[in-house]
Order: structure tokens, then C-alpha cells, then sequence
């Protein structure tokens, strides 16, 4: 998974947080931010979405940060700086479907969501010869020594990570909607 890729995700699974969350958002005067829905999107991000983003980071950093930069000559603040944006691009994706679920145009929340997830699979596209090869930094610079993203551990990490998101992204929301359900 790209950075890109993990930020544009990270910022969909905050829209579909906040419109699962309808009920509860509808009904309550608090701030989005202090809602039980927001409270466990929270959660996911920290425990779910940063993980799987420092796992691509550590263990295949170059390829993650599309060969842009040299991994190793990242500082780690600013690596830990990536993580926390990674966070506050869904908490921003949460607080725009909030605003638009309390609006009475859940609807356009779910086209947001779409166009995100578009842009992120045109992404996905646009970027595949990035993406369809694994090495350093030197040698994708160099055009030597790269192997297909199928033959190397790239390929069985993102099944096994895109698996525990989309799970874990299905389980908040089953999670928020039956929530809400027991507060209406």
C-alpha cells in the first residue's frame, strides 16, 4: 500500500464512519468529534490504518513512498509526522461527512466517498509501473535488480493488510450502526 493510497483510505473510512453514524449524529448537539461514533473511528485509525501503514513503511519503505525518496534518509520525526496527517486526513474526511450527514445530505457524503475512492484506484493506474516493481531506492533509480511486486513478500503483505483493513473497516461500521441503533 502507497502513501498516497493509505491517505486516501484513511479519509474514505472517515466518510463511511460518519454515515453509518446518522443516527447518532442526527439526534445529538455535541460536536461531531465527541460523538462514540467518532471516539471508534479513532480507534480503528490508531489500531488498525497507522499499523498497516508503519508495517509497509519498515518493511518495504522505498516502494511504499513510490521511490521518491530513499527510505532510510527519512528522519523519523517526519515519518511519525506522515502517520499523524495519515490520522487527521480521516479525522477530516469524518468531520466533512459529519457535517454533510447532519445537513440532511448523507448522499452526497457516499459520493464523496466514491469520488475519493476513485481518485484512488485512478491512482492505483496511474502509478503501476511505480508500483508493479520492488527494490531500493537505487535501484529503481538506476533501472537494475528490480523484481516483479508478484515474486517478493510485497504481494502476500498487501493481500494480508488490505484483508485486516476492509475487515476492520466493515467492522466499524457494523459496530457504529448497531451503536446508534441502541441510542435512537
Amino acid at each position: 500500500m502507497l502513501v498516497p493510497g493509505l491517505f486516501l483510505f484513511s479519509f474514505v473510512s472517515g466518510v463511511a464512519a460518519a454515515a453509518a453514524a446518522q443516527v447518532e449524529l442526527r439526534l445529538s448537539p455535541r460536536s461531531a468529534l465527541l460523538s462514540r461514533a467518532f471516539s471508534a473511528f479513532v480507534v480503528f485509525e490508531v489500531l488498525l490504518v497507522v499499523p498497516v501503514s508503519l508495517y509497509f513503511y519498515v518493511f518495504h519503505g522505498d516502494w511504499t513512498l513510490l521511490y521518491v525518496v530513499d527510505a532510510r534518509h527519512v528522519p523519523s520525526a517526519l515519518a511519525v509526522l506522515l502517520f499523524a496527517i495519515e490520522v487527521a486526513i480521516g479525522v477530516g474526511g469524518f468531520a466533512a461527512a459529519a457535517a454533510l450527514v447532519r445537513g440532511q445530505r448523507r448522499t452526497l457524503a457516499y459520493v464523496l466517498a466514491g469520488a475519493v475512492s476513485t481518485v484512488m484506484f485512478l491512482g492505483v493506474a496511474l502509478l503501476s509501473a511505480r508500483m508493479s516493481v520492488v527494490g531500493t531506492y537505487g535501484q529503481f533509480r538506476g533501472g537494475f535488480g528490480l523484481r516483479s511486486w508478484t515474486e517478493t513478500a510485497v504481494l502476500p503483505g498487501v493481500v494480508a493488510m488490505l484483508a485486516v483493513l476492509l475487515l476492520g473497516l466493515a467492522f466499524l461500521i457494523v459496530r457504529i450502526v448497531a451503536s446508534s441503533r441502541r441510542t435512537a
